[in-house]
């Protein structure tokens, strides 16, 4: 009797603790599923914000698309962009270092409107220095490229007179100075925002150490 009694104790025990790691199971289990719900809502949420920023994007472009179309195929003609360009009569020789002779050139340029006022346009810049002394041989003495953003900012100077970009062009090892004293400076600048090409010439005097050959 006894004997029976120790095993439907045990049974019982057993059963009870069955029950009871079940229900911890159970409770584990639901503690899991519940983070995954949070984690799957939380990316839920991510996604809805990032599609309604596209979508505001989308419409942003839509309307600014919209609004060139309106201005008709003329459109360039009624906004503020680039027509020509001009080297301001200061670009000549300069001298650098403080010392006799000029050290090269410095490039004044300006970009401008269809009414011929200065504008700040973005673009890239060539120059190009020539030495024409010799009849019938030109020979370039210098090609510097500005197309660096953070280049074009520092060089462009607004002020009473001065709206333009200032570039120094010092003589390249082993090309410059020029043989005579007088250097033709052509720039090329294209504009970034209509993808179009500007060009301007002039010849500028430049200060020699010694006299020009010949």
């Amino acid at each position: 009797m006894r004997i029976r009694r120790a095993i439907e104790t045990a049974f019982a025990a057993g059963l009870s603790a069955a029950f009871a790691g079940c229900a911890q199971n159970d409770v584990d289990h639901l503690a899991m599923l519940s983070q995954k719900v949070d984690q799957v809502s939380a990316e839920n949420e991510s996604l809805k914000q990032e599609l309604a920023k596209r979508d505001a994007t989308i419409e942003g472009l839509r309307t600014q698309m919209n609004n060139l179309l309106d201005l008709g195929p003329g459109r360039l003609d009624h906004l503020f962009v680039t027509h020509k360009i001009e080297l301001v009569r200061l670009t000549g020789g300069a001298d650098y270092d403080g010392k006799p002779g000029d050290d090269g050139v410095t490039v004044y340029l300006r970009p401008l409107d269809a009414q011929g006022d200065p504008i700040k346009a973005a673009g890239e810049i060539r120059i190009q220095l020539f030495d024409l002394s010799r009849e019938g041989q030109p020979r370039e003495i210098g090609l510097y490229v500005v197309n660096d953003p953070g280049q074009l900012r520092a060089a462009w100077q607004s002020g009473f007179l001065t709206d333009h970009y200032t570039i120094r062009c010092g003589w390249q090892p082993g090309v410059g100075p020029p043989e005579s004293r007088e250097v033709t400076v052509r720039a090329v600048f294209r504009d970034w925002l209509t993808g179009r090409e500007f060009t301007d010439q002039k010849q500028v005097a430049v200060s020699l150490v010694s006299a020009p050959a010949g």
